[in-house]
């Protein structure tokens, strides 16, 4: 089985081949305000270097998001177009998932946070043994002072993201990959026409948007 993962969701574009559950070749690289430009040719790239053509790939892994709006509407184009003309299989993993997994070697509580504009974070918690990771929040849209409230009742609690804690947080195509194989495997496939980002717009969370 092969597949490409893609990640346009945040200032960086990365991909990532896997084949038969191994990640051979991967991208990673700055691309402000360049999704457009670069995402198309980087995908011939790294198919070509990977010994590979387009109509090889078996599957499409997709971060959905939330994060840049623009970047996330480029990704999922490329994957809808891709994939409906190959008669491919699609996969979507949620970004806050992706970012999480950077800290998967902590011990605890982990939260991504991201600026959401409009003086709101996007946010989730997961729990970690240090090999495994949980999710056990949802996806949150909401202030981050309301986040700082719910988040002290943990004793330790590690954040990444571009709003507070470690700057290593841009998610990573080699991570949507391993997630998006286990969604594969799971036969969680998403039709190429009911393919959207996921925004995470006040209605979809636990809170109310104002």
């Amino acid at each position: 089985m092969k597949l490409l993962a893609i990640d346009t969701s945040s200032i960086y574009l990365s991909l990532a081949v896997m084949k038969d559950g191994k990640v051979i070749n991967r991208m990673h690289k700055k691309a402000v305000m360049a999704h457009s430009r670069l995402l198309v040719p980087m995908i011939d790239r790294i198919l070509k270097e990977s010994g590979m053509k387009a109509g090889d790939i078996d599957c499409f892994a997709i971060s959905a998001g939330p994060g840049s709006f623009t970047g996330l509407r480029i990704g999922v184009t490329v994957v809808k177009g891709m994939a409906y003309s190959l008669k491919k299989k699609i996969v979507v993993v949620p970004t806050l998932d992706v970012i999480a997994n950077n800290a998967k070697k902590i011990i605890g509580i982990i939260c991504p946070v991201l600026d959401a504009r409009k003086n709101k974070v996007y946010a989730c918690l997961y729990r970690s043994d240090g090999k495994n990771i949980q999710r056990i929040s949802p996806y949150m849209l909401l202030p981050l002072d309301e986040l700082k409230k719910k988040t002290a009742i943990y004793d330790k609690i590690y954040f990444l993201g571009d709003v507070i804690g470690d700057v290593k947080w841009h998610p990573k195509a080699d991570v949507v990959a391993r997630l998006g194989f286990e969604n594969f495997k799971a036969k969680k496939f998403v039709k190429a026409e009911d393919l959207e980002p996921m925004y995470l717009y006040s209605k979809e969370c636990d809170i109310t948007g104002k």
